[in-house]
């Protein structure tokens, strides 16, 4: 599980930096997405919405994030990441980059099982 108490202030920063350069419309949309996951509604349908409505590379920046954030070291220059739509084809795009040797499969280990 994702515990947001060990980001690093670097990564905080960076994230900060990311969320402001959605819209304010995106922001307001985002924190009623967030409300409304936290008070138990299955929010995955409009989240998949609004996640395709971010601008291009605002994922493969937030992926770059969080990559580091569990002692991934990714360089800025790295291809956008492949959009994906559940948490099944995330893990496929990890395998595929264990095996296209793009990962270390000990990477791979700490994003699938932080």
């Amino acid at each position: 599980m994702f515990d947001p108490s060990k980001l690093s202030p670097q990564a905080i920063q960076e994230i900060t930096d990311l969320m402001r350069s959605l819209s304010p419309d995106q922001m307001m949309k985002l924190q009623s997405l967030m409300h409304n996951s936290m008070a138990g509604f299955d929010v995955s349908k409009q989240m998949l919405e609004f996640e395709q409505s971010m601008p291009a590379d605002f994922r493969a920046k937030m992926a770059r994030i969080m990559y580091m954030a569990n002692g991934i070291e990714v360089p800025n220059t790295q291809p956008a990441m492949p959009t994906v739509s559940n948490e099944n084809e995330a893990r496929l795009v990890i395998l595929q980059s264990v095996a296209a040797g793009l990962m270390q499969p000990e990477e791979a280990l700490k994003v699938l099982f932080p």
